[in-house]
C-alpha cells in the first residue's frame, strides 16, 4: 500500500492519482479549510466519489483526513495534514455550487479542478477597517440583545474595538494558535475593569459577554456535538477538546486583565443608568447581521439571506423561549432556522449555511460561560477569580453542562428540520 504522509500541496510524490482522485483530494483539503464538519465532508466526498465511480474510504479530523483509493491492484492511502479553518461563506457557497454542478454531471473534472484553485485563491473582499467595523457593530448589538443600557452599550462598542484591533494585528497567527483569543480576552477584561473610570459603573457583564461572545467558540461546540451525535466520535471528542483550549485561553485573558487593573486607580463615577428603548433591537439585527456577513467572510450581495437568518433564529428563539423554556426554546430557534434555509435552498437555490451559520451564531450557548463569569465579576471579583481558578467546581460543572444541554438543543433542531425538509444540502 502506497502512503504519502505530507501535506497535500498538489500532487503526492509517489504514484500521480488520475484526474478524479486528484480532484477529490483537492476538493476534501478546500471543504476543510473552509470548515464543513467531519461528518458532512465524508457524506459530501462519499456521494461525490460514487457519482464518479471512484472507490474512497476517508476519515476526517479537525487537524487532517485519512483518503484512501482503491485503484484494483492495492490500496492508495492519502495523509491530508491540515489545521481546520474558520468558516469562510464566500468560499463555502462557491464549493457547494461546485459540488451540486459535479453530481448533476454538468462539469468536467478537469474544469472542476480549477475552480477549485480559483475559490482558494480568492480574497476576502473585505479590508482591516471593515473587519474592525464588524467587531464594533456586533458587540454593540449583542449589547443591546442583552437588555444593556446606554453606558454598557458605550462599553461593550470600546470591548468590539479592541477585539477587532486584536483580530486584524494577529490575523496570521489565529489559524495555528490560541495567542488570539487570550490578548482579545485580556485586553476585554482590561477595559470593562477600567472604563468605568469614565463612563460610571455598569453591569460589567453585559459589555464583556457582548464583546467576547464572537470568540467563543460556539459553532465549533455545536459542530462537535453534531460529529459525536452522528457517531463520528474521534472528530467529536477531538473538537470537543479545541473547545477546552479555547475557554481555557480566554480565561486566563480575562483574569490577566483583572490583574492589571488592579495597579489602576479605582474611583469609578456613580452616574444612574439610562435604558435603552425597546425598538434598538431592530437596527441591533440589522448591525449584527452586517457584521456577521463581515466576520464570516460572506459577500456583500449575501447580506439579505444572512439578515433574514438572523432574524428567523432571533424571532424564533424568543418564541420558542417564551412558550416552552429556555432549552426548548433553543431547540425550536435551531428547528426554525433549519427549516428556513431548506427553503431558500428549495426555492431560490440559495446554499443553506448562508441561513444557518449566521442565525446559529445569535444561538450557541458560548455565552452561558461568559455571563456566568462576569456575572461574578460585577458582584464579587475575589469570588469570581477563585470560581476560574477552579476552587468552585460545583460552578464550572453547572456552566458546562448547560452549555452541552443547549448545544444538543440546538444540534437536535437542526436534524429535525433536516428529516422534515428532506434532501441535505450538497456540502
Amino acid at each position: 500500500m502506497g502512503l504519502t504522509t505530507e501535506p497535500w500541496t498538489g500532487r503526492p510524490a509517489s504514484t500521480p492519482p488520475d484526474a478524479k482522485t486528484d480532484l477529490l483530494l483537492s476538493l476534501a483539503r478546500a471543504l476543510h479549510k473552509v470548515g464543513l464538519p467531519a461528518h458532512r465532508l465524508e457524506a459530501t466526498l462519499l456521494r461525490l466519489a460514487g457519482r464518479l465511480g471512484v472507490p474512497l474510504q476517508i476519515m476526517t479530523m479537525p487537524t487532517g483526513l485519512l483518503i484512501s483509493f482503491d485503484g484494483g491492484r492495492a490500496p492508495l492511502t492519502y495523509v491530508l495534514r491540515a489545521q481546520a479553518g474558520r468558516v469562510d461563506l464566500q468560499s463555502w457557497t462557491g464549493l457547494t455550487a461546485l459540488v451540486r454542478q459535479l453530481e448533476r454531471g454538468t462539469v468536467e473534472v478537469g474544469e472542476a479542478r480549477r475552480r477549485i484553485d480559483e475559490i482558494e485563491q480568492t480574497r476576502s473582499c473585505w479590508s482591516q477597517p471593515a473587519i474592525v467595523a464588524a467587531y464594533v457593530l456586533s458587540g454593540g448589538a449583542f449589547a443591546v440583545f442583552f437588555g444593556a443600557g446606554t453606558t454598557e452599550l458605550w462599553a461593550a462598542l470600546a470591548v468590539g474595538l479592541a477585539v477587532g484591533c486584536v483580530a486584524v494585528a494577529l490575523r496570521k497567527v489565529r489559524a495555528s494558535s490560541r495567542l488570539f483569543e487570550l490578548v482579545a480576552a485580556m485586553a476585554a477584561g482590561l477595559i470593562v475593569g477600567s472604563i468605568d473610570l469614565e463612563l460610571g459603573s455598569f453591569a460589567e457583564w453585559v459589555p464583556l459577554a457582548a464583546g467576547l461572545i464572537i470568540l467563543l467558540p460556539g459553532i465549533m461546540l455545536v459542530d462537535a456535538t453534531e460529529e459525536l451525535a452522528q457517531g463520528h466520535l474521534v472528530a467529536g471528542s477531538s473538537r470537543m477538546a479545541g473547545v477546552g483550549v479555547v475557554f481555557l485561553a480566554m480565561t486566563i485573558g480575562v483574569l490577566l486583565g483583572l490583574k492589571v487593573n488592579e495597579f489602576l486607580p479605582n474611583a469609578p463615577i456613580v452616574r444612574e443608568p439610562m435604558p435603552l428603548p425597546e425598538w434598538t433591537w431592530l437596527p441591533a439585527l440589522v448591525l449584527v447581521a452586517l457584521g456577521s456577513t463581515i466576520r464570516f467572510g460572506a459577500r456583500g450581495g449575501d447580506y439579505g439571506w444572512i439578515l433574514i437568518g438572523s432574524a428567523v433564529a432571533l424571532a424564533g428563539t424568543r418564541l420558542g423561549t417564551t412558550m416552552l423554556g429556555p432549552v426548548c426554546g433553543e431547540f425550536f430557534g435551531a428547528f426554525v432556522l433549519g427549516l428556513a434555509a431548506h427553503l431558500a435552498a428549495r426555492l431560490r437555490g440559495v446554499t443553506p449555511e448562508l441561513v444557518i451559520i449566521p442565525g446559529l451564531a445569535l444561538l450557541v450557548p458560548g455565552s452561558l460561560g461568559v455571563r456566568t463569569i462576569s456575572s461574578l465579576l460585577g458582584q464579587n471579583p475575589d469570588l469570581a477569580v477563585s470560581s476560574l481558578l477552579g476552587t468552585d467546581p460545583n460552578l464550572a460543572m453547572q456552566t458546562g453542562f448547560q452549555m452541552f444541554l443547549v448545544a444538543m438543543a440546538l444540534v437536535a433542531g437542526l436534524l429535525f428540520s433536516d428529516a422534515l425538509a428532506g434532501e441535505k444540502s450538497a456540502a
